[in-house]
C-alpha cells in the first residue's frame, strides 16, 4: 500500500511539473488564468480643450457682526444682511439667484491681561479666557449674467453692510455642449496616437477594452476674507474658461 501511495504521489508531481511548463505560471494560479492566454492591449491618453467666454458670475458674500449678547450679534447680523439683500437686487441680480449659503453663531473668547502682584485667576475662567460676547456670520450666494457688473456689484454689496468676501466663480451655461466638444478633440487625439503606434508595432487595432475620462472646468477666484467699506470698486475680469476633457483608452490588438 506504502508503495502505491508514493507512486501515485510521483505521478501527481510529474503532471503539475508538466503543466506548469506549458502554462507559464503555477497550478494555483491556473485556475485565475485562462489557459487562452493574456489579450495584447495599446493604451494611450488623449486630451482635448474648449475655450469660451463665462456667461455667469456667482458671488459669495458674507455679513459678520459683534455683540455682548447671542441675540444682538444675530439681530444685527440679520439687519445687515437684509440691506446687503436689498442692494444686489437694486443692482439688477435677479432675487431667485440670491441663496443663503450658511448661518452660524460662535461664542467670542478672549484673553485678559494678568492681574498685578501676580493674584490667583478669576473663578470661573476656563484656561484664562474669558467670554466677551458672540459672532454672528450669514454668506449667501448671488448669481447674475453680466458680468461687466460684478466689480460694481462688490462695491454695492460693501457699501450697504457686507464685510467678507467669500470668492467669485465663473460658470459656463453651455457647459454640456463644450464638453461635448472637448470629449471629441480628445478622442481623436487618443485614436491618433494608438493608431500610430499600431503601425509603428505592425499590429492592427481591434475592439476597444477601456475608456477611462476626466474633466477639468472654471475654478473660483477667492478674493480673501474681510474688506473694508471705503475700498473702491473691484476691478473684475472674466477672461475665458477652458473645459478639459482627458481619456485613457485601451485597444485590443491583432
Amino acid at each position: 500500500m506504502r508503495r502505491r501511495w508514493v507512486s501515485m504521489m510521483a505521478l501527481a508531481a510529474a503532471l503539475g511539473a508538466l503543466f506548469v511548463v506549458q502554462t507559464g505560471c503555477s497550478p494555483a494560479e491556473a485556475q485565475l488564468e485562462p489557459l487562452s492566454g493574456d489579450r495584447r492591449t495599446i493604451s494611450v491618453s488623449g486630451s482635448g480643450t474648449v475655450s469660451a467666454r463665462p456667461d455667469q458670475a456667482v458671488v459669495r458674500l458674507g455679513v459678520e457682526t459683534m455683540a455682548e449678547t447671542a441675540q444682538q450679534a444675530l439681530s444685527s447680523n440679520s439687519e445687515q444682511m437684509q440691506a446687503v439683500i436689498a442692494a444686489l437686487e437694486e443692482t439688477g441680480v435677479p432675487t431667485d439667484t440670491i441663496q443663503t449659503q450658511t448661518v452660524q453663531l460662535r461664542p467670542r473668547y478672549e484673553t485678559p491681561e494678568p492681574p498685578e502682584g501676580g493674584e490667583p485667576e478669576a473663578p470661573g475662567r476656563a484656561s484664562g479666557r474669558e467670554l466677551v460676547g458672540y459672532v454672528a456670520s450669514n454668506v449667501v450666494e448671488a448669481t447674475t449674467e453680466d458680468l461687466d457688473m460684478v466689480g460694481e456689484l462688490l462695491d454695492t454689496a460693501v457699501q450697504a453692510g457686507a464685510n467678507r468676501v467669500e470668492g467669485i466663480s465663473f460658470r459656463l451655461e453651455n457647459a454640456t455642449q463644450l464638453l461635448e466638444q472637448a470629449r471629441e478633440a480628445a478622442w481623436e487625439d487618443a485614436e491618433q496616437k494608438a493608431g500610430q503606434l499600431a503601425e509603428l508595432s505592425g499590429v492592427t487595432l481591434d475592439d476597444v477594452v477601456s475608456i477611462n475620462e476626466s474633466t477639468r472646468g472654471p475654478r473660483p477666484v477667492y478674493l480673501g476674507g474681510a474688506v473694508e467699506r471705503e475700498q473702491a470698486a473691484v476691478p473684475i475680469e472674466p477672461g475665458t474658461e477652458d473645459v478639459q476633457v482627458d481619456l485613457q483608452v485601451t485597444w485590443s490588438i491583432q
